[in-house]
């Protein structure tokens, strides 16, 4: 308890001092993301991004120097998770990693420094110990088109969510008890009927075929669409979109963007 209590305080700090322009103006510059929030929103992403960049270690691999513009693209990505939550700050996140590019994922008997003994080459992962890799050339081109469909910082940040809540494998609490109850069944049909498509090689999928690999993929390739595609994602899965919207506490549909 005094553990909590310290850490409020110090988030109180940090949250009462102003949000520095030079962050204001990265956050421009690189997350197309914010441009699309209402103010209270915007100002919700800037207090999450304070305390990412504060309570989080910043690494570089692959001879790369994280420097500011790196850390605040990459805080200010993963606050949007945090939009509509008051609960966190991926307190189970301990380090980001950064690489220049594509890297090589670490096979899962070993741990992530041991990269180079894969030949799976990827762009980013997150580890259930409390790490998340990244290639930087991937965030700044995903971050800077938030209709893109695709955001591997939101993908490797929604498995840190899942790691510490369990949303794979049962339902997160949702303010409602019909929607709790039907968390498990609807995500569990969605990912079958992906999963038949991709080994049908049906030619067009809504979601990738790695989201066929298991429920953790799908989720995190949902919370994808979610950001990035929500008016796709609404019209063909209602279903799924009422309960991530529950979950996110968000309604991206709503945000000043068009179909």
């Amino acid at each position: 308890m005094i553990f909590s209590w310290l850490r409020r305080r110090r988030r109180r700090k940090l949250l009462a001092a102003p949000f520095p322009v030079r962050f204001a103006a990265i956050i421009e510059r690189n997350v197309g993301h914010a441009a699309l929030l209402p103010e209270p929103l915007r100002a919700r992403l800037r207090d999450a991004t304070t305390v990412l960049l504060a309570e989080k270690e910043w690494l570089g691999r692959g001879g790369l120097f994280v420097n500011e513009e790196m850390r605040v693209t990459i805080a200010a990505q993963a606050a949007l998770l945090l939009l509509g939550r008051e609960d966190g700050y991926f307190d189970s996140v301990r380090e980001v990693v950064v690489f220049p590019t594509t890297f090589r994922t670490p096979r899962p008997e070993d741990g992530w420094e041991d990269d180079f003994l894969s030949d799976t080459i990827s762009s980013g992962q997150a580890v259930y110990t409390g790490t998340v890799l990244l290639a930087w050339d991937e965030v700044l081109h995903e971050g800077r088109d938030p209709a893109g469909g695709y955001n591997v910082v939101l993908h490797e940040f929604a498995h840190q969510l899942d790691f510490a809540e369990g949303l794979a494998g049962g339902a997160p609490r949702l303010g409602d008890r019909e929607l709790e109850a039907r968390w498990k069944y609807v995500m569990s049909v969605a990912f079958a009927d992906h999963r038949r498509a991709v080994k049908a090689n049906e030619p067009e999928l809504f979601f990738t075929p790695h989201a066929a690999d298991d429920e953790l993929e799908f989720f995190a390739d949902l919370t994808e669409a979610f950001f990035c595609r929500p008016h796709d994602l609404r019209n063909l899965y209602p279903e799924l979109y009422r309960l991530i919207a529950a979950y996110y506490r968000l309604d991206p549909v709503a945000w000043a963007w068009s179909a």
